[in-house]
């Protein structure tokens, strides 16, 4: 060993991580570190496990003791069910010897990195959890049941536990400074003081917590993004690079109209002219129909801007004009709408006026659209004039 150096890790898992380097130009830590893990995540195989049948190897393993310590023999029998299972539902996809060595290379690399060959029970469960199939907020749920006490309630330690050993996962693949580093103790503070640090916790109040995405577990939200937004495909192209349809992450500009985004040219910091990186930008993960928006929101108009004064405001103002303008009519001695002389109003007049109420109301909307449009209209031409006095500009240099 005088001109070697020991190497723990398999070839496969080698390679692996050596690919992993071409994600550093990611700009945003939260979605590298994401897109990592899913690659990380994928490889293992971990993206065909479901979390239910996780938590029943688990107990069929009689892995209920979270600080027992395990071995790797145990640990390898534990996966080898595992990947059995995952085997006979996915034949092509699953090559059990070596899924097996891979994961268990990941999960010593992440709770051993000593090598001392054990890890803490509730390491096992939390890293394969993590990184297993489910909805989100089911994950958050098996996730808080395995740390939580006999009462179902999870205090200041076991949720440091937790937090603790999900932070590994980013902290071994060289991304944990963006989340906080290892110290765990602002986040667990954080969920404490939401919840008026009272000493034990729900899983609803967990889960609330979770969805505020904290610094030091965004990146588990992101994962599920990352995983949504792979296979979509938006009918849009991107105004940088000029890919369409947009496959994956479609990001549209709040600033400027019709402007879009694939995901390359966003994590990459690329920008088209006139558009600055700090523009604001909303991420779509999944398709968005336009055609099914607006046939959810038929009171919007053209580019979804709120009509002015409907509803109880409306009808309220249009009585009061209604009155005022009948007042106006007494005062001058026309008197169209006054009622006969024995004071009854009839059936006819009343009719009239609603109908007459009704139609102002119509009206009034109506106005309340254009004018909008309108404005929209003019911000427009606005932006037009404004590219056509730059361009008028460069013709005449």
């Amino acid at each position: 060993h005088e001109t070697q150096t020991t190497c723990w890790d398999h070839p496969k898992m080698t390679d692996l991580f050596q690919s992993l380097a071409d994600l550093n130009n990611v700009r945003f830590s939260a979605y590298r570190t994401a897109i990592k893990i899913r690659r990380l995540q994928k490889a293992l195989c971990l993206d065909l496990l479901d979390l239910n049948t996780t938590s029943e190897v688990f107990k069929q393993h009689k892995l209920s003791q979270n600080d027992q310590l395990i071995g790797v023999q145990d640990v390898i029998g534990c996966l080898t069910t595992i990947y059995s299972g995952l085997e006979e539902k996915h034949k092509d996809m699953v090559n059990v010897p070596l899924c097996v060595d891979m994961c268990l290379n990941w999960l010593l690399n992440v709770y051993d990195s000593g090598r001392t060959g054990k890890i803490r029970v509730q390491s096992l469960k939390i890293g394969l959890m993590s990184l297993s199939k489910g909805l989100l907020e089911e994950k958050y749920r098996y996730l808080f049941k395995e740390v939580a006490g006999p009462t179902e309630m999870c205090d200041q330690r076991q949720l440091g536990l937790l937090l603790h050993d999900a932070i590994q996962i980013p902290r071994q693949l060289g991304e944990v400074a963006a989340f906080g580093g290892s110290n765990i103790e602002p986040s667990v503070r954080s969920c404490f003081q939401q919840n008026h640090n009272k000493p034990e916790i729900t899983v609803k109040q967990f889960i609330d917590w979770m969805r505020l995405e904290p610094q030091s577990m965004v990146w588990l939200p992101v994962l599920h993004r990352v995983a949504a937004a792979e296979t979509a495909k938006h009918q849009a192209k991107c105004n940088i690079c000029k890919e369409c349809p947009i496959v994956g992450f479609r990001y549209r500009s709040l600033k400027h109209f019709n402007y879009d985004v694939c995901q390359s040219c966003f994590f990459s910091g690329r920008t088209a002219k006139g558009h600055k990186l700090h523009y604001p930008m909303v991420e779509y993960c999944i398709p968005v129909s336009t055609k099914k928006y607006f046939a959810k929101h038929p009171r919007l108009g053209y580019l979804p801007v709120q009509t002015v004064l409907e509803g109880d405001n409306l009808e309220t103002s249009l009585q009061i004009e209604y009155e005022q303008l009948k007042e106006q009519h007494l005062r001058r001695g026309i008197n169209p709408l006054a009622s006969p002389p024995d004071c009854v109003v009839s059936p006819q007049h009343a009719s009239e006026d609603a109908e007459l109420i009704a139609e102002a109301k119509l009206l009034r909307q109506h106005k309340g659209r254009l004018e909008a449009r309108m404005q929209i209209l003019e911000d427009h031409n606005k932006q037009l004039e404004s590219q056509l006095h730059r361009l008028r500009q460069l013709l005449e240099q």
